[in-house]
């Protein structure tokens, strides 16, 4: 299609001319569809269509966006239209995890940028811990893949001409081992993971960091975590100063880290859960019954914005109670829901629709206008945050309809991604097996300890005894295979989650049948394991672990990928030790195998059957790796 843009929309020409091939249009100065492009000051986006010309209004940039894909999809099947939507948040966005391991390369990242645009999402956070660059601290972000900034900049100048505000999200206080782990840090150090508040050379570093990463940026708000902190002041600091409340360190910590942000003019926001902490009497973040000192919310500041983050209930009423306790605290809190990249190997789909439906439905009706959801990476960023496109979508159309149904979802995703919703919800059945019980704050994830679990010790055995899982994950891969059809250019991300299911149809019921086979004492099965199955595990493993190097390659900085490495090598080492082990008992130089004879036992008192276990050396062995 040939369009012409007139009016208000020489500010979008060079991202126009990105988004142009993609969506299957080219930009003309004569001929074509006139398209008029007007900025009002209504807060609605409108667009309308008849034979002769098109039209745009818009108030906001990511609005323009929004609105010519709308227009684009509608001029391919009709000649006249209207259509008018009213934006329900001020900033609606993601936060990618850029510490996991995982360090997205920036042309992905750009990617990721032109389709946020035309789903209509103005914010990307940017969440590094140590993966950014201090000139005065070599250290920070060693092989770790870390951001120059340069290359935040022109990340920064890129996403604004789409109408993305780009964000960093930096740690101030916790979840900052890997920078703590050197020589050379003891200074520093609180715990293994905690900043020692109220040393000098604590607040030298913590001015660096701001310093250096605001400079790439041309936003003034910058998210400072201060989340999980669980053990402050009980490290170092207990030793110099002895025992504090909690409450006093936070507050003495957050009143020094403002004041810096406050000398360079920027916007600070913390996540809020160390405050819900320490008024649980059980230490936990989602107590309704903990309530936060009336002194203390007096000296909690008030140019600082709470970030309420929740990835796990289903109940729209919780969120509703909890969006209350935050607003009590004086200022406007931000919500931060959860796209599942971070429950092991692949997405889960079914708990990011749960999760998300009902927790944006409570932000509309608490009157939140911020929001954002994590796509986070743990225990080593194994799944591809590409998986998460159909996630983005589903909050992109929050931000513009009360009450979005799954049609118009499936339909906006066909057009901005140019893939089909059913094919990418596929992906996230890995941990939907049989039996698999829905409803859990945080979900099972079978596939995972089935992948890393080792073939002889076997630690999962007892959760996942009777249940017909290599059928299951054999038919499962067939199914991924055929969706590959349809998911255009995405087919790439079909391809690790489906010869994960490869793997799964012969390795998740490898152990039990070892087992069985060795106390029956079945010479004939154990002998078919050695030669046929065991081989063709080994096989297919190399396979899987070939495709996850290729798109880890395509889609981040190399560094972290040695993880993954690893953890495939140490597979592929212990599947060809069970080979060795069998052939030396068929070939009677070993009377026994003892891994074999001791009892499963299961992995969780708390639950017998599907448990979840996102931490690799849990899975591999019961000995420290």
């Amino acid at each position: 299609m040939n369009v012409r843009m007139e009016g208000d929309s020489g500010e979008f020409q060079a991202a126009l001319e990105e988004l142009a091939e993609i969506y299957g249009c080219s930009l003309n100065k004569e001929g074509g569809l006139r398209i008029q492009v007007k900025r009002w000051e209504h807060k609605n986006l409108k667009v309308t269509l008849n034979e002769e010309e098109g039209a745009i209004f818009f108030n906001q940039p990511i609005h323009f966006f929004r609105a010519l894909g709308l227009l684009l999809k509608k001029a391919a099947h009709t000649s006249t239209f209207t259509m008018e939507e009213t934006p329900q948040f001020t900033m609606n966005g993601i936060m990618l995890d850029c510490s996991r391991n995982g360090v997205m390369k920036p042309d992905q990242i750009k990617t990721i940028i032109r389709i946020m645009a035309v789903m209509g999402l103005n914010m990307l956070m940017l969440y590094m811990e140590d993966t950014y660059e201090i000139k005065e601290q070599p250290y920070f972000g060693y092989r770790r893949g870390r951001y120059s900034q340069e290359e935040l900049k022109e990340l920064d100048d890129y996403a604004d001409q789409f109408g993305i505000e780009l964000i960093p999200s930096i740690q101030t206080l916790a979840h900052l081992s890997t920078f703590l782990q050197w020589d050379g840090n003891e200074a520093l150090k609180d715990t293994s993971d905690i900043l020692l508040t109220g040393a000098e050379e604590t607040y030298e570093l913590i001015e660096q960091m701001i310093s250096s990463v605001m400079q790439s940026f041309r936003t003034k708000r910058i998210h400072i975590g201060m989340d999980e902190a669980h053990l402050l002041g009980r490290g170092q600091y207990w030793k110099k100063h002895g025992y504090r409340p909690s409450f006093e360190i936070m507050n003495d910590h957050l009143k020094e880290v403002l004041q810096i942000t406050r000398n360079k003019g920027l916007d600070p926001m913390i996540w809020s859960d160390m405050y819900f902490r320490m008024a649980s009497d059980k230490g936990h973040y989602y107590d309704l019954d903990a309530r936060i000192p009336d002194e203390v919310i007096q000296e909690m500041p008030k140019d600082l914005q709470y970030v309420y983050w929740d990835y796990y209930h289903e109940d729209e009423e919780f969120y509703r109670a909890f969006m209350q306790k935050h607003q009590s605290f004086g200022t406007k809190p931000l919500f931060a829901g959860g796209i599942w990249t971070w429950n092991g190997v692949s997405i889960h789909y079914p708990k990011t629709f749960r999760v998300i439906e009902s927790s944006y439905r409570a932000c509309k009706k608490e009157g939140i206008q911020e929001v954002f959801s994590t796509l986070w990476g743990d225990n080593g960023a194994e799944t591809n945050p590409f998986q998460s496109l159909l996630g983005l979508q589903l909050i992109a159309e929050h931000g513009y309809d009360e009450e979005p149904d799954r049609k118009k979802v499936r339909e906006r995703f066909a057009f901005c991604t140019g893939a089909d919703m059913e094919a990418f919800l596929k992906i996230g059945e890995l941990d939907q097996p049989p039996e698999y019980e829905e409803g859990e704050l945080e979900p099972a994830n079978p596939s995972k300890y089935l992948l890393w679990q080792d073939p002889f010790v076997g630690l999962f055995d007892k959760q996942t005894e009777g249940r017909p899982l290599n059928t299951y994950y054999g038919d499962l891969h067939r199914q991924l295979e055929g969706a590959k059809k349809k998911v255009g250019i995405w087919s790439w991300i079909l391809e690790v989650p489906s010869q994960m299911c490869a793997v799964l149809s012969l390795k998740s019921e490898l152990n039990r049948q070892l087992k069985a086979a060795y106390e029956e004492k079945d010479h004939q099965t154990l002998q078919h394991m050695k030669e046929q199955l065991l081989p063709s595990l080994l096989q297919e493993v190399e396979r899987l672990r070939d495709m996850h190097y290729e798109q880890w390659m395509k889609v981040n900085k190399p560094f972290g990928w040695e993880v993954l490495d690893i953890r495939y090598g140490g597979l592929m080492a212990r599947l060809r030790t069970a080979v060795r082990k069998l052939s030396d008992y068929l070939e009677g130089h070993t009377p026994d195998l003892p891994e074999l004879e001791e009892a499963r036992l299961p992995f969780s008192s708390r639950k017998n059957g599907y448990v979840r276990c996102n931490d690799y050396r849990n899975i591999a062995s019961a000995n420290p790796l």
